[in-house]
């Protein structure tokens, strides 16, 4: 049986290090979450109406229709429409922060993994994600709104550029 080569043994050593592990876990912790969300989203709303409500609505309000939506607002007026009204449009807008929020960390502590890259640093800013990921994913299901929306994708996003940027600064070589 031959020996494991260097590079093997150095992204041996490196996996082991206690610092790209809980970069790991808060990976997990991440994972755990949007699929406590998958979950949720289905067991709050059955199959009965698996569709978002706006496309409920174009679905019910076909031009051979009495009844008509003007500027969200039906012509009878008896209520306004609104694309997150019900607690599954709420679920499904928290579970989309958290699936894409998952991959954007999976792709870059994979990158950082790989190469080799930063660990303490790493696991930091990984946490820092986990984190905001969580208070996001909160935000979304009580209240979504644009602007909180680009603030968080900005944080996410420059969070995102650190990690993988010191992945290839610390490794790669």
């Amino acid at each position: 049986m031959d020996s494991p080569t260097t590079s093997q043994q150095g992204l041996n050593l490196f996996v082991r290090d206690s610092y790209v592990r809980s970069s790991w876990i808060a990976f997990f912790s991440l994972w755990v979450l949007w699929g406590l969300s998958y979950f949720l989203r289905h067991a709050v709303n059955p199959d009965k109406d698996n569709y978002p409500l706006h496309q409920q609505q174009q679905q019910q309000n076909h031009p051979g229709d009495t009844e008509a939506v003007v500027g969200g607002t039906n012509v009878a007026g008896n209520r306004k429409l609104r694309k997150h009204d019900t607690m599954t449009d709420r679920l499904r807008r928290s579970h989309d922060v958290l699936f894409e929020n998952t991959l954007m960390l999976l792709s870059v502590l994979t990158l950082n993994t790989f190469g080799d890259g930063a660990t303490r640093s790493v696991m930091v800013l990984s946490w820092i994600f986990f984190a905001f990921s969580l208070i996001h994913a909160l935000t979304q299901g009580a209240y979504g709104h644009y602007l909180i929306r680009l603030g968080f994708n900005l944080i996410f996003f420059g969070v995102a550029l650190a990690i993988g940027g010191l992945a290839f600064s610390r490794g790669w070589w």
